[in-house]
């Protein structure tokens, strides 16, 4: 009979994952958000970048973390719940 539910050490350690790809994220965006500010870049294409290629790469980023904390969340509530089910 196949096995229905899930290994909550299993389940922690991809939590601990996601919220360490999260932070990894997160951390490298700051640094270059800082970086790509204070560049010391002029003319056209400096302005397309800052004005516009930058900051939608930010809202991608950004979007990629909600996305990975949604699923975090949802891992995590399906691990107290196999862990509830199973006591």
């Amino acid at each position: 009979m196949a096995m229905l539910g899930s290994d909550p050490q299993d389940m922690a350690e991809l939590i601990s994952k996601l919220a360490t790809a999260i932070d990894q994220i997160q951390s490298a965006m700051g640094t270059l958000d800082s970086k790509a500010q204070s560049v010391r870049w002029e003319g056209p294409d400096a302005k397309r970048f800052k004005g516009s290629q930058w900051p939608q790469s930010k809202q991608q980023l950004n979007r990629v973390v909600a996305d990975l904390n949604e699923v975090k969340v949802l891992v995590t509530r399906q691990k107290s719940e196999q862990e509830n089910a199973s006591a």
